[in-house]
């Protein structure tokens, strides 16, 4: 089915409680001789049959034999259909049964009674009602009498909060204006929002908390050339018709932003004229998230992390935009450093490609060179659902044509700057002045919590995983356990979840997770940034091995040279990949070596495995304590064809920004601990995906 049926995460939809009684054979392949048994099929918000996907769950509710909650699988063979098969162990009493079930499941339920929400922002990605599924549920009731043998009770299954909605009429707007969102308040005894409960056996509705007269719906910049829709949800069986102010916010690439005020009614199904409505012009308020104090600084991340605000970074430059110059001379072995020269992009649109969870960003668009989006929750001090996305910018309208860039947007409300982090680097390197006292961030690139899975019960810590020399991220371990070697789900631009990441013959740039096993040219690097690139020898995934991707070719700390951040480096405004003397000082040698043999400043090394806990480091002789998660790591295919995220809860694997001499060749410079060893600098493929942590520019 929809994403209502496995997504939900705006609902915070059913609260406090145990399954019941469970059916332990959920997925039969035909029902048992005189068992309870379903027929399922769901209407949408706009009343068309839902397709019932292969995960599908409904909860049932029944007096007569002792259900509460039990949870029911949908029969594989009737995946895939309007109508869905839920066998049960159940058997028929006498009488009348009364059966409530609903999807999707959720655990939590102790009675009939479910607890949601009423949301006060929606975030619409299209022009259709789809994204009202995410904040619905769908129920049915039936009462009947034992079936026949092996004949299932036929349930048509419907929505359970009402689609409200608004149609845009307008011949004053239309060339060239867009409809980028709509805010809505009702007098303040009218709750458009709030915390509910329903009743699944008596159909009562009622809001129990938070009520809020006050709703905004952010739009994907609808174009007024045509009629326009905007979608909300209100009250079951509830005839709405109350009397609303509504702010109506245009944009136009030529005149700028308009904001429409006007008073009417709201009903299930409104037309609002705003040619009548009073426009004023107002300033762009977006967020630059390239400029700080007054400087502008571009890169291939960014931190967002005010609810309901609306942020906008250069969609033109590559990167931090800066030119690497060659390294004359610097051929040694298999390695050049030819230098990197960015150009200007010219995008036409922008979307989002993948986000950790549904909504996390709305209304992404392009206009005058800027990417612009706005952060989910409520502005002004709403809740923040914390994630990472990434944007793409595109060389045809319509987010087609090839993928000229990509952003990464770290959505973290931690205070970064607050908790950096001074490592003392070890005393054959501390001469070197660039080297000297390296300020790390506390946790790793796109983490969004310090805490382990021993404190958290995730792997949120983990951050993101990079291939060296790449800007662009890959989803690590989801938080099924500490050793998890499934990736954390993701959703596209529609929140439509994305698949596993599966092998692929070729490239592409559609919004899929890819494994490739050919290297790529050096021109394509920005094209394919779900396509994770080992190469045919797994070694360097880029035709030519260029040791300056992230900045700083193997020269030799004598130099006293930290190079600089490149086009490529996946870090921040103000960072970048670590220097690969960052972490030297934890060991009694400059490489590292076996925990045992170290001399200071690692904590619980015989139990962080089994305490589920991050290694922690004494990171300075100040007492400083880094927590060091064990995000394992990201490898090529094996030779069963299956691809290997490994070793989390175990291994704990950062790039730096460097190449280093391994044997007759190169390869790139990691830091990499276990339970036994912490070796600060060691050799690794490039091809590889490991997290990062950020180092402050000095």
């Amino acid at each position: 089915m929809h994403d209502k049926f496995h997504l939900l995460a705006v609902l915070t939809l059913l609260l406090a409680g145990s399954c019941g009684k469970e059916s332990l054979k959920q997925d039969f392949s035909t029902p048992g001789t005189n068992r309870i048994s379903f027929a399922c099929s769901a209407e949408q918000n706009d009343g068309t049959l839902s397709i019932w996907e292969a995960d599908s769950q409904i909860g049932m509710f029944c007096e007569q034999t002792g259900s509460s909650n039990q949870k029911l699988t949908i029969a594989a063979a009737s995946a895939g259909s309007e109508t869905a098969l839920f066998y049960t162990d159940l058997t028929w009493g006498e009488g009348t049964h009364r059966f409530s079930l609903y999807t999707p499941y959720n655990e939590a339920n102790t009675t009939s009674v479910i607890q949601g929400t009423l949301p006060a922002t929606y975030a619409q990605t299209g022009s259709s009602m789809d994204h009202l599924d995410r904040y619905n549920l769908t129920y049915g009731v039936v009462e009947t009498t034992p079936t026949a043998v092996n004949t299932p009770v036929e349930v048509r299954m419907k929505s359970m909060l009402s689609p409200v909605d608004i149609g845009i009429q307008t011949s004053k707007y239309t060339s060239g204006w867009t409809l980028e969102q709509i805010a809505i308040e009702a007098p303040a005894d009218k709750a458009l929002a709030g915390n509910y409960t329903f009743d699944l056996a008596t159909e009562a509705y009622k809001i129990t908390s938070e009520a809020s007269p006050k709703v905004t719906i952010n739009l994907p910049s609808l174009s007024l050339e045509e009629s326009v829709h905007a979608y909300m949800l209100g009250a079951p069986g509830q005839e709405m018709n109350v009397s609303c102010s509504f702010e109506i916010t245009l944009a136009s690439e030529e005149e700028g932003n308009l904001l429409l005020k006007g008073t009417h009614q709201l009903t299930a199904s409104t037309t609002l004229d705003i040619d009548g409505f009073d426009a004023t012009i107002v300033d762009d308020n977006a967020v630059d998230l390239s400029r700080k104090n007054g400087v502008r600084e571009t890169a291939n991340c960014y931190v967002a992390s005010e609810p309901g605000v609306t942020y906008k970074f250069p969609a033109t430059v590559m990167g931090n935009g800066y030119t690497t110059p060659a390294v004359p001379g610097y051929t040694t072995n298999d390695g050049i450093a030819p230098g990197i020269t960015p150009t200007a992009l010219d995008p036409k649109s922008a979307q989002i490609l993948w986000q950790t969870s549904p909504d996390l960003l709305s209304n992404i668009k392009l206009r005058n060179g800027y990417v612009y989006f706005t952060l989910n929750g409520e502005a002004g001090g709403g809740t923040l659902t914390v994630g990472n996305a990434v944007i793409a910018v595109y060389s045809g309208a319509g987010a087609t044509g090839d993928i000229l860039w990509s952003w990464h947007i770290w959505v973290t409300d931690a205070d970064l700057e607050a908790h950096l982090q001074t490592w003392t680097v070890h005393a054959d390197a501390a001469q070197y002045s660039n080297y000297r006292d390296p300020v790390l961030m506390d946790r790793n690139l796109g983490a969004l919590t310090t805490a382990d899975f021993g404190e958290s019960e995730t792997n949120e810590s983990h951050g993101l995983h990079y291939q060296w020399g790449r800007k662009d991220p890959f989803i690590g371990a989801d938080n099924s356990s500490e050793i998890s070697r499934v990736a954390a789900p993701t959703y596209d631009s529609r929140n439509q979840e994305l698949g596993a990441m599966t092998k692929a013959s070729s490239f592409s740039s559609a919004a899929a997770w890819t494994h490739v096993d050919q290297k790529i040219a050096r021109a394509d690097i920005a094209k394919y940034p779900m396509a994770f690139v080992s190469g045919v020898d797994n070694n360097f995934w880029m035709e030519e091995t260029a040791h300056d991707l992230w900045g700083l070719p193997i020269s030799g700390i004598e130099t006293n040279d930290l190079g600089h951040k490149t086009i490529y480096d996946p870090c921040p405004p103000g960072y970048r990949v670590m220097n690969p003397y960052a972490m030297t000082g934890v060991t009694s040698t400059l490489t590292g070596g076996r925990l045992a043999n170290l001399t200071h400043h690692i904590l619980n090394v015989g139990t962080y495995r089994n305490d589920k806990a991050a290694l922690q480091v004494y990171c300075n002789d100040d007492q400083e304590i880094a927590k060091l998660p064990a995000g394992g790591a990201i490898f090529f295919m094996d030779e069963k064809g299956s691809f290997l995220l490994t070793r989390a809860g175990s291994y704990g694997y950062f790039w730096t920004t460097t190449m280093m001499s391994s044997g007759n060749s190169f390869q790139a410079c990691r830091m990499h601990f276990d339970w036994n060893n912490f070796v600060s600098m060691e050799g690794g493929y490039a091809s590889y995906g490991h997290n990062v942590r950020c180092e402050k520019i000095k």
